[in-house]
């Protein structure tokens, strides 16, 4: 169901074709999917997104659509310039600053799956041979380090210090740090102490239908988007009571249902939960 469907069927479901009421569509839309998006949190609408912290800067900017976290890693990833002999497994690099055993590797003919086996001043040794002659940027990547999530006021109280640098062990939500006052950051402690990267796995909210005209909702679940908005619109018209039971009453069986898979399905399966099953008497 595409928004021009759904704004077709909400002015047949209330038999209204008023100008005021097909003016206020969007709007009954939009209020049912922000009550279904902060009722379940659907697989679908999982999002990963990248970043790097400065060191010296404990704040890191939440992505614009973010509604809250799954998880925040971070991992040590320095680059520098390398040569190399193909066929060997060592590669001369031009600094070795946040090098460390076991970290991969990737860049021109260094192996696929390559890591650092041994590191010997600015000599570096893989563990697998160069595919060909490296002379480039080689970047490596560290084991990734996930963040605890805690209160501000925790992180406030174990790092009093700002000016404290150390690789950061937990995350919260700040809140606006910027003149954008609906731009929402996270604080964390202590204070990174070098360029590290960043993974941020959270639930979005995602473009509407009403701009968008499709959206997964629409695709996949229109029943909930299409009573939602129903309860929406029949409370904007002062109907009658029994009817806005009955919408109200068809949104939440509609919910219950969306919230099976995404609270439910969407996080297990057969082989660790076993199938479900209905009693048989």
């Amino acid at each position: 169901m595409n928004y021009t469907e759904l704004s077709n069927a909400l002015q047949s479901y209330t038999n209204n074709t008023g100008d005021d009421f097909i003016a206020e569509i969007p709007t009954f839309v939009q209020q049912a999917e922000q009550r279904i998006y902060n009722s379940v949190q659907i697989a679908n609408l999982r999002k990963n997104m990248t970043g790097i912290l400065s060191p010296g800067n404990k704040y890191l900017s939440c992505p614009g659509d973010f509604l809250s976290a799954y998880s925040l890693a971070i991992y040590a990833n320095p680059s520098t310039t390398a040569t190399g002999v193909s066929g060997e497994f060592d590669i001369e690099v031009s600094s070795t600053t946040g090098l460390s055993v076991g970290m991969y590797a990737s860049g021109s003919n260094v192996a696929s799956g390559a890591s650092i086996v041994a590191i010997d001043g600015t000599t570096v040794t893989l563990s697998e041979a160069n595919t060909g002659t490296v002379s480039g940027t080689v970047v490596f990547q560290g084991d990734y380090v996930y963040l605890l999530n805690r209160d501000v006021n925790y992180i406030r109280q174990v790092y009093p210090n700002p000016s404290y640098q150390s690789t950061p062990k937990y995350y919260a939500i700040f809140g606006p740090n910027s003149e954008n006052v609906n731009e929402l950051t996270f604080i964390l402690g202590p204070t990174p102490d070098a360029s590290y990267a960043a993974e941020l796995h959270f639930y979005y909210y995602p473009e509407s239908i009403v701009t968008a005209n499709t959206s997964w909702l629409g695709d996949n679940f229109d029943t909930v988007l299409l009573y939602g908005a129903l309860v929406e619109a029949y409370t904007w018209m002062k109907g009658e009571q029994d009817m806005m039971a009955l919408y109200d009453t068809k949104f939440k069986e509609a919910l219950g249902l969306l919230k099976y898979l995404g609270d439910g399905k969407q996080r297990g399966d057969a082989y660790q939960d076993g199938q479900v099953k209905i009693p048989v008497k």
